[in-house]
Order: structure tokens, then C-alpha cells, then sequence
């Protein structure tokens, strides 16, 4: 391994944070192999994923706070002591984020570990069967996972030929829950909150197109990337160009949130101090996506995080208009994946990210 790249890249880091940007910014230049680059990578998130405990052993043992003694400290396996620590050090987060969690050892834990890549087979274009050949042709590992769509596998190149033919896509397996819930309630969905479209095109994919789906994205960049995106993936989604004034059966909200959920892919979502004004935004959306549900019909909320000021309290308010009633997933053949809260629900997908989830039912 190229130390004086991983060097360079950690000092960034450590001036300016954002260590997506900082891989981004120098690897590609690197010259290095994917190999090369791929094991750097890898360093890259070590030193970020156990920077509260490698700042706090720095500081007890008067050690130089430089990239090069993160990078020892990760290179040495430091974080293997760290049950000696308290909580906050231990699992390497912030003591807003170690309250949250200190009830939760096994959510602190699992979000320190390293995560599959996970891809959605676009059974609009492809099998399952077919992009297993394909990834082993790549000598790529390929693992069924618990929902039919999901396969794990490693890092996959954007070259790979089950990405540039759209056979699947790049998503975490309780993403795809999260749009096999959604799909199985009803006919007419809206998903409101549509991104870059992941969610949409794995909707378009478990129901091979026999629902009516259509979806926004108030960013106009992202808007055009999901119009573009459901073309290639074959995914019969109409794209809104505003919100919509219809009334759906079924209206999607994954609201934009800390990320906690995900902070085995990014860690630095660990060393939050509070959530901000997320609530009041994710609040303000729920409120706005209720517009468009039809009466008996369902709100979904999901937000990839855990933390209660993004998940219950935003429910709780939201539940103050007396029009919609919480419902539940217990006659979903994947509820064994939820752990049912007063609210709604935590994802229990043993391999994904955590999410709450909630379903909301307007009343006619």
C-alpha cells in the first residue's frame, strides 16, 4: 500500500472533513491499480470509522495528532482495545450520538463494521441467475441475499457489464425492503421524495412494471438523472415535473436525514452533534406528501437514521393531524425484519442498513 497517498488523503481529511470528497479528490489521480486504490479506500474508512477513539488514545498518550499516527494507529489495530474505553470512545461517535445509542450496544457495534455491496437485479431487464454468471465472469463473489432481489457481492467497477447494461443496480438491501413494503400495499404509488430514483427503479423491478408508479424530486439535477435512469433501466415510472395534484393510494416519503443508518458506508455520520433542522424538514415533507394521499389511503415514512428526534417525535407531531391513524406491517411476509416500536418500526436486516419506517393510513 501507497502510504504517502493514504497520508495525503487523511491530512486532507483531518482540515477539512468530508471523506467521500477527499478519496475523490486524490485517488483517481493516483495512478495507482483498483487493487491499490480499493486497499486505500479501505484504510481511508478505518481511520474514519475509529477517529473518536484514536483522537482520544492520541490524547492520553500524548501522541503527535498528525495523519501519520491515525494511520499507525489503524495499521496497528488499535481499535481491538477498545472495550477498555467508555461508550463514546468504544464505538468511536459523539456523546450525542453515544446517548442515543447506549441502549443499543448491538446498533453501536454493528454500525463499525464493514459493509457487502449489495445490488438490485432489474428483473425488468435481466434475472437473478443472469447476474450471478455475469459477476462470476467479473470474479465477482456473488451471495443470494434474504429478499429476492438483493445479491451481495464486493466492489463493483461502473465498467462492470451488469452495471452498463442496467441489469442491476447499487443499493442497500433495506433500501429494497423499504421499496418491497411500499410496493405491496397498492396500485397507485408516489414517491415523493424520489432522489436519483433507487428507490423507484427497485419498485419498477419487484413489480415488473404492473403497477402505476410515478415519482418527484424537487431537486431539478436529480429530477433529470431519475427521468434518465428509469429510461435505461426499462422502469415504467412517470416522472413529475412539480408535485403532483393527484391523489394516490400510496405515497412514498424517504426524507433526506443524518444518515446515521448508513454509517457503516459513511462513518463520519457517527460524529453528528444533534440533528438539526432535519425534523422540522422532514416534518414539513411528511406534511406536504399528506396532500397527495387519497383517503384510505397510506403514508410510508423512512428515514435512514435512528434517531428519536428524526423517527418517533417527527411521527408523534405529525400524528396531531387527527386525519391519519398509525397502521402496521404485521401482515407483511417481511415483518420478521422489523422491530415493531409505538411508532412504527426499526429495520432488522442482518446485512443492511438501519432505517424507521412508519405507515401512516388516512381516514375516510
Amino acid at each position: 500500500m501507497d502510504e504517502k497517498v493514504v497520508v495525503q488523503i487523511i491530512t486532507k481529511y483531518l482540515r477539512k472533513g468530508n471523506m467521500a470528497r477527499c478519496l475523490r479528490d486524490i485517488l483517481p489521480s493516483s495512478g495507482l491499480s483498483k487493487e491499490q486504490r480499493e486497499e486505500i479506500a479501505e484504510t481511508v474508512h478505518d481511520v474514519v470509522r475509529w477517529r473518536r477513539l484514536y483522537e482520544h488514545i492520541i490524547e492520553v498518550s500524548d501522541l503527535p495528532p498528525s495523519a501519520e499516527t491515525y494511520l499507525k494507529l489503524a495499521l496497528d489495530g488499535a481499535q481491538a482495545d477498545a472495550s477498555l474505553y467508555p461508550f463514546e470512545y468504544r464505538y468511536s461517535c459523539s456523546s450525542y450520538i453515544a446517548n442515543i445509542l447506549k441502549d443499543h450496544a448491538e446498533w453501536a457495534g454493528y454500525l463499525n463494521e464493514t459493509p457487502p455491496t449489495t445490488l438490485c437485479v432489474n428483473f425488468n431487464k435481466s434475472t437473478m441467475d443472469n447476474v450471478i454468471t455475469l459477476l462470476q465472469q467479473d470474479n465477482l463473489p456473488a451471495e443470494r441475499s434474504l429478499l429476492p432481489t438483493a445479491l451481495l457481492t464486493t466492489s463493483i467497477s461502473k465498467y462492470s457489464q451488469v452495471i452498463q447494461q442496467r441489469f442491476a443496480h447499487v443499493q442497500d438491501e433495506t433500501s429494497q425492503l423499504v421499496s418491497f413494503l411500499a410496493a405491496s400495499r397498492d396500485e397507485f404509488i408516489f414517491d415523493f421524495c424520489a432522489g436519483s430514483g433507487g428507490k423507484s427503479l427497485t419498485m419498477a423491478s419487484i413489480t415488473k412494471n404492473t403497477k402505476k408508479l410515478h415519482a418527484y424530486e424537487l431537486n431539478a439535477e436529480k429530477r433529470t438523472t431519475l427521468k434518465q435512469r428509469c429510461d435505461e433501466y426499462d422502469a415504467h415510472v412517470i416522472v413529475e415535473d412539480k408535485p403532483s395534484k393527484k391523489k394516490y393510494d400510496l405515497v412514498l416519503v424517504d426524507a433526506p436525514c443524518t444518515g446515521l443508518g448508513a454509517a457503516r458506508r459513511n462513518p463520519e455520520a457517527k460524529y453528528i452533534k444533534q440533528s438539526g433542522d432535519l425534523p422540522q424538514i422532514q416534518l414539513s415533507i411528511l406534511q406536504q406528501a399528506a396532500a397527495s394521499v387519497k383517503e384510505g389511503g397510506m403514508l410510508f415514512y423512512a428515514v435512514c437514521t435512528v434517531t428519536p428526534e428524526e423517527t418517533t417525535k417527527v411521527i408523534h407531531t405529525f400524528l396531531k393531524d387527527d386525519r391519519f391513524t398509525l397502521t402496521s406491517f404485521d401482515d407483511h411476509p417481511y415483518k420478521k425484519f422489523l422491530l415493531k416500536t409505538d411508532s412504527g418500526a426499526f429495520s432488522a436486516l442482518p446485512r443492511g442498513d438501519l432505517f424507521f419506517l412508519s405507515v401512516l393510513r388516512k381516514e375516510q
